[in-house]
């Protein structure tokens, strides 16, 4: 079923990934907005068991399947021998993997080896940070792994020109990567672009009110917002959504920080609902993504801010896409953590400037990610004749 009557659908193409769809993270929210399009079934190895225990953050009308499989082991998790696995393997409609994940890749493998002229193709969602240690290692022995059997496939699609770029780099071929900028869902937009504004404040100082939205985990560099805010000397305000299992450190240095600082106010919330999470983007001015990894290749948070007029600050991290989807003509800053405190506080200085951006940030979602664009994008792609099905191979680097 389509998100919203009028919306076209193509022939069913059936998906597969790590965790349980809608859930909240990026790959999930992905592969929700393409099964309300594709219609296909939506295969899980439900690395978290959430599909036993969560309540489903948002509607999901299509048929979603477990596959049994190992105990999580870590990140890692496989497929089980299975009625369920031998009949998606079997299967000859368009199988549309999500990577990262060891699990998913064997399957995409198999699928392709067991059915040559099957039509299997990959998402490719990010590119891990690089690390030391034993975990470094194994996530550069999967990268090295998936960037192979990607090549192999019948397409890629990843999600901004910048990782596009790497995966050509690394020697796929780039007639065979798409890019597909994620989206948000029909009501989402529609929510968003006619929802108000709150007034511009009026009186000589005006308050900068920041919006952070995400998980409080370990590359979510909820401190370093928090540091740079504790650095601008007129008044503002920080409203942090989403939880997480940093939530008390980043509540203790959030108290530390504002002690002896009555300038700033700090306020969790937790998870909220959509509506709720709608008007805390229409109360603020300014939101913040302040990511230190590549593991945040996009931020589809940014497209809810852009939407409803709110510009956003993120990162250029290598092979990540987080700083290009909130970039304005109009804002010259260096999108790095050193000079996260000088634009916070240009834009603290320079109300109309944050106005202006606002409308900009409109502009630009409207131009480049809105809903009927992504439709189209994906409608062309999702044609069988747009993707080869033989295989891609892989072009060595030179």
């Amino acid at each position: 079923m389509t998100s919203v009557p009028g919306e076209q659908r193509p022939h069913p193409i059936q998906q597969l990934l790590r965790e349980w769809p809608p859930g909240y993270g990026g790959v999930e929210r992905v592969a929700h907005e393409l099964a309300m399009v594709w219609g296909g079934a939506v295969w899980s190895l439900d690395a978290q068991g959430s599909s036993l225990r969560e309540q489903d953050a948002i509607p999901a009308r299509y048929l979603r399947r477990r596959l049994a499989r190992t105990p999580a082991l870590g990140r890692l998790v496989l497929p089980l021998p299975s009625a369920g696995l031998w009949s998606l393997l079997r299967s000859r409609q368009p199988l549309h993997g999500h990577l990262p994940s060891i699990g998913v890749l064997l399957v995409l493998l198999l699928a392709r080896l067991l059915r040559p002229q099957r039509r299997v193709t990959a998402h490719w969602h990010f590119f891990f940070e690089p690390a030391s240690g034993f975990k470094g290692r194994f996530f550069g022995i999967y990268q090295w792994l998936a960037l192979r059997v990607v090549s192999w496939l019948s397409g890629v699609l990843t999600t901004s020109p910048s990782l596009k770029a790497e995966l050509v780099r690394c020697g796929c071929r780039s007639e065979r990567v798409a890019v597909l900028p994620c989206c948000l869902s029909h009501d989402q937009e529609a929510a968003a672009l006619v929802a108000t504004r709150s007034s511009p404040q009026t009186q000589a100082n005006p308050e900068l009110r920041v919006l952070f939205i995400g998980r409080l985990g370990s590359y979510k560099r909820l401190d370093w917002l928090l540091q740079g805010l504790a650095s601008v000397e007129s008044s503002w305000s920080l409203d942090v959504v989403g939880d997480g299992p940093r939530r008390a450190d980043f509540e203790a240095l959030s108290d530390q920080l504002t002690a002896s600082r009555p300038n700033g106010e700090v306020r969790f919330h937790g998870r909220l609902s959509e509506a709720d999470k709608l008007s805390q983007l229409l109360a603020a001015d300014l939101l913040v993504l302040p990511s230190e990894s590549s593991n945040e290749a996009f931020g589809i948070v940014q497209l809810e801010a852009m939407a409803a007029g709110l510009p956003a600050l993120a990162f250029q991290r290598w092979r990540s896409g987080m700083g290009w989807v909130c970039q304005l003509a109009d804002l010259d800053w260096s999108q790095t953590p050193e000079d996260l405190p000088l634009v916070l506080q240009k834009l603290a200085d320079d109300p109309v400037l944050l106005r202006h951006l606002g409308v900009q940030a409109r502009v630009r979602y409207e131009q480049l990610f809105c809903r009927n664009i992504w439709l189209n994008q994906l409608q062309s792609w999702s044609n069988p004749m747009t993707c080869s099905q033989t295989p891609v191979g892989f072009r060595a680097r030179g």
